[in-house]
C-alpha cells in the first residue's frame, strides 16, 4: 500500500485540506497540538470506520459542523483505490453514514460494516477481522500511536502471548487446545456418568427373567379361566332373554294401566272445563244484557263528524297562529328601523366633519338627513299600529277557536266512550258464540272418555300374577349376573396383572438395550478420551510451538539487530525470552526495562515494533500493507547521536513508503519530503 492523498473536511481542526504523500520518507512536521495526529488517525478511519475505543465519530467531526469526510486515495500493487468516509451529528450523536470505495474506477457504495468487509479483503487481512471493534495487525505493522509504542513491552507475559497468536493468526491453536481439554473435562464426566448406569446392568437382566416366568403362569391361568367366564356369560344370556320376553308382557300391561289413569285424568279435567264454560256463558250473557241498554240510540256516524268538526279548528288555529308569528317578525323590522332611524338622526347632531369624504357637515345636510329619517320613522310608526290592532283581531278571533275546539273534543271523548262500549258488545257476543260450541264438544269429550275408561279396564284383569312371574325372572337372570361380572372381574384382574408384567418386561428390555448402547458409547469415549490426550492436544501444542519457534528466530534477530544499531554500547546486549519478552543485560546483568533511560527505553520500542512489523509481513503472505509504515513520535529521548541511526534503520526496513510524525528538527534531513502543519484560530493548515 502506497497513500497517495489525503483529503479532511470538517475533520477535527481541519475545515478543509487535502495533502499529498509521495513514495519514500515523509515527515509530518508541526508544534504539539498543530493536527500531525489526526492525519494519522483520519487515515485509519477511512480503512477501518469508526472503531469503539479507538477511534469515534464524536472525536473526529469538528466542534460546531453537522457533516465531514475523509477521502483517502492509494495504490496497491497495479490497483488504485479510493475511499470515502463520512460523518453526520444526529440528535443520538456522531454516527457514520454509508461510504464509497473505488478501485480502477468501478464503484461500491455501502454500509459501514460492508465497506470494511471489502477493504479487509482488498488489503489481504484475515476475514476474522470483520466483527472485531479495532485491527491488531494495522496497529502493529503499519500505524501505532505514540501512547501505545510501548504497550506490548509492559504487557503480562500471558496477555503478550495472546496479543502476539492474535497478530500471526494463530490464537486458534490456543482455542482449539482449551476447547479439547473442556471437551476431555465433559468425555470424563460423561464416561463417569455411563459407568455409573452400567453397574446395574446384571441385575436388571436377572429381574427381567423373573418377570417373564410370571407372565407364562397368568396366561395358562387365563386359559382356564375364560372357559368358565365363557360358560357363565351363555346362562346369563338365557336368563336375560327369559326376563326380557315377561318384561315385554309387563310394558303392555303398564301402558294399559297409564292409559286408564290418563282417561281418567281427561275425565275429570273436561267435567271441570265443561262447568267452568258454562258459568262464564252465564256471566257473559249477563254483561252483553248490560251493554245494550247504555247504547241505546247511539250512532256511530256522529262520532266521525264530530271528529271531522276537530280536525278543521286545529287547521284554523295553526293559520292564525303563523299569520300572528308573521305580525311579530313585521314588528320587530319596523322598530328595528325606527331605532335605526332615531340613532341617524342623533349621530348627525353630534358630527362635524364625515367620516366618509373627511369634508365638513352643514346644517343644511344636517336637515336633509334628519327629514329623510323622520319621514322613514313616521312610516315604521304608522305600520307599527296597524300592525297592532290587526294582532288584536286575530287573537280574539283565536279565543273564539279555542273555545269551541274545546266544546267539540268534550262530545268527541263521550262519543269515544260509547264507541269502545259497542266494540266490547261485539267482543262479548263473539265470545259467547264460542262458549256454546266449547260446551258442546265437551259434552261429546266426556261421552267418548267414558267408553276408553271401561275398555282400559278390561285390560288390566290378571296383572299382579304376570308381574311375580317377572319378577322371579329377574331375580334368576341378578344371580347369572353377579356370577359372569365376578368371573370377567377375575378375568381382568388377571389380564391387567399380565399387560402391567409385559410393560415392565418391554421397559426393561429397552432399559437393558440402552445400557448395552451405552457400553459401546463407553468404549468410544475411552477410546476418544485416550486420543485427546495422548495424540491430539499435543499435537496441536506441537504446531503452535513450532510456529511460535520459526517466528522467534526472525524476530529475536531484527529485534537484536535495530536495537544494536540505535544503542552502540558494548556493555549492554539485548534479546527475547521464549514468551518475546525483551531481556536486557548491561554490565553482565540482567535488568529490567523501567531502569534504562528514556532514549533506551524508545530504542528498545521502536526496535520491537519494526521486528513486528517485519515478521507479520513476512509470516502472512496475503498482506498487502507491507509498503507502507507510520512512525507516531518515534524518537522521544533521543540523543543526537541516535537521531542520526534511525535513519540507518528504516533504510535496512526496506519499506517504499515512511510517513513519520515528529517535532525533531534534525528529522527533516532525514526524508525525502516534509509536509508542514500549522494551526491558526483553531484550524489546521498544510504549510508550502
Amino acid at each position: 500500500m502506497i497513500i497517495r492523498s489525503l483529503k479532511l473536511r470538517n475533520i477535527r481542526s481541519y475545515v478543509d485540506a487535502n495533502i499529498e504523500f509521495p513514495e519514500g520518507s515523509v515527515l509530518l512536521s508541526g508544534d504539539i497540538g498543530s493536527g500531525k495526529t489526526t492525519i494519522l488517525l483520519a487515515i485509519e478511519f477511512a480503512i477501518f470506520g469508526i472503531m469503539k475505543g479507538v477511534v469515534s465519530g464524536t472525536s473526529l467531526l469538528r466542534h460546531g459542523a453537522s457533516k465531514g469526510s475523509v477521502e483517502l486515495a492509494f495504490t496497491l500493487g497495479k490497483d488504485n483505490v479510493m475511499i470515502v468516509r463520512s460523518l453526520k451529528r444526529s440528535s443520538s450523536g456522531v454516527v457514520q453514514e454509508p461510504g464509497m470505495l473505488i478501485v480502477n474506477g468501478k464503484g461500491f457504495e455501502g454500509t459501514p460494516q460492508e465497506l470494511k468487509a471489502k477493504i479487509l479483503e482488498l488489503i489481504g487481512y484475515p476475514e476474522s477481522l470483520l466483527n472485531k471493534s479495532k485491527s491488531l495487525i494495522f496497529r502493529y505493522t503499519v500505524f501505532t500511536p505514540q501512547e501505545e509504542m510501548k504497550r506490548i513491552l509492559y504487557e503480562s507475559k500471558e496477555d503478550r502471548m495472546d496479543i502476539l497468536r492474535k497478530l500471526f493468526n494463530i490464537d486458534k491453536y490456543k482455542s482449539v487446545k482449551e476447547n479439547a481439554f473442556n471437551y476431555v473435562r465433559e468425555l470424563k464426566s460423561r464416561i463417569n456418568v455411563l459407568e455409573g448406569k452400567l453397574e446395574a446392568l446384571p441385575e436388571k437382566k436377572q429381574e427381567a427373567e423373573e418377570y417373564e416366568q410370571q407372565a407364562a403362569l397368568l396366561k395358562q391361568e387365563l386359559e382356564q379361566l375364560n372357559a368358565s367366564l365363557a360358560k357363565a356369560k351363555d346362562d346369563f344370556e338365557n336368563a336375560k332373554k327369559a326376563f326380557e320376553a315377561l318384561e315385554k308382557e309387563l310394558e303392555l300391561l303398564n301402558q294399559a294401566e297409564k292409559a286408564f289413569e290418563v282417561k281418567q285424568s281427561e275425565l275429570k279435567s273436561f267435567s271441570s272445563q265443561l262447568e267452568r264454560s258454562e258459568k262464564e256463558l252465564a256471566r257473559n250473557n249477563a254483561v252483553i244484557d248490560e251493554l245494550l241498554k247504555g247504547l241505546e240510540g247511539f250512532d256511530v256516524s256522529k262520532a266521525d263528524d264530530i271528529k271531522g268538526l276537530v280536525g278543521q279548528k286545529k287547521q284554523e288555529l295553526k293559520a292564525i297562529d303563523a299569520k300572528l308569528s308573521e305580525i311579530n317578525t313585521k314588528k320587530a323590522e319596523f322598530s328595528t328601523k325606527k331605532a335605526a332611524s332615531n340613532n341617524i338622526i342623533n349621530e348627525m347632531a353630534k358630527l362635524d366633519i364625515c367620516p366618509t369624504c373627511r369634508q365638513k357637515v352643514t346644517a343644511e345636510h344636517v336637515q336633509e338627513v334628519t327629514g329623510r329619517e323622520k319621514v322613514i320613522i313616521a312610516n315604521c310608526e304608522a305600520n307599527l299600529s296597524k300592525l297592532s290592532e290587526f294582532d288584536a283581531k286575530l287573537k280574539e278571533k283565536r279565543k273564539r277557536l279555542e273555545a269551541e275546539l274545546e266544546n267539540y273534543q268534550q262530545g268527541e271523548k263521550e262519543l269515544e266512550a260509547k264507541k269502545v262500549k259497542l266494540e266490547m258488545l261485539e267482543e262479548k257476543k263473539e265470545r259467547k258464540k264460542s262458549l256454546e260450541q266449547d260446551i258442546s264438544e265437551l259434552k261429546l269429550k266426556l261421552a267418548n272418555t267414558r267408553v276408553l275408561l271401561e275398555e282400559a279396564n278390561a285390560k288390566l284383569k290378571g296383572q299382579d300374577a304376570k308381574k311375580q312371574e317377572a319378577e322371579k325372572a329377574r331375580q334368576l337372570m341378578e344371580e347369572k349376573r353377579k356370577e359372569k361380572d365376578k368371573a370377567e372381574r377375575l378375568a381382568v384382574e388377571k389380564n391387567t396383572r399380565l399387560s402391567t408384567l409385559s410393560q415392565v418386561i418391554t421397559r426393561l428390555k429397552k432399559e437393558i438395550e440402552k445400557m448395552q448402547q451405552d457400553r459401546e458409547k463407553l468404549g468410544k469415549n475411552n477410546e476418544l478420551k485416550s486420543w485427546l490426550e495422548s495424540c491430539f492436544i499435543s499435537l496441536a501444542d506441537t504446531i503452535e510451538r513450532h510456529i511460535l519457534a520459526r517466528i522467534y528466530s526472525e524476530f529475536n534477530s531484527f529485534f537484536q539487530e535495530w536495537f544494536n544499531t540505535l544503542i552502540e554500547d558494548e556493555t549492554m546486549s539485548i534479546r527475547l525470552d521464549d514468551s518475546f519478552s525483551p531481556v536486557i543485560e548491561q554490565n553482565g546483568y540482567e535488568t529490567w526495562i523501567d531502569n534504562l533511560s528514556g532514549g533506551e527505553k524508545t530504542s528498545v520500542a521502536l526496535s520491537y515494533r519494526l521486528a513486528l512489523n517485519k515478521v507479520i509481513n513476512d509470516f502472512m503472505s496475503t498482506i498487502r500493507t507491507r509498503d507502507l509504515i507510520i512512525l507516531d513520535e518515534p524518537t522521544e529521548g533521543f540523543s543526537s547521536e541516535q537521531l542520526d541511526r534511525v535513519r540507518e534503520v528504516l533504510t535496512q526496513a526496506n519499506v517504499s513508503q515512511v510517513i513519520i510524525v515528529s517535532h525533531e528538527a534534525k528529522m527533516e534531513g532525514f526524508v525525502d519530503r516534509v509536509i508542514r502543519i500549522n494551526k491558526h484560530s483553531h484550524e489546521s493548515r498544510i504549510g508550502h
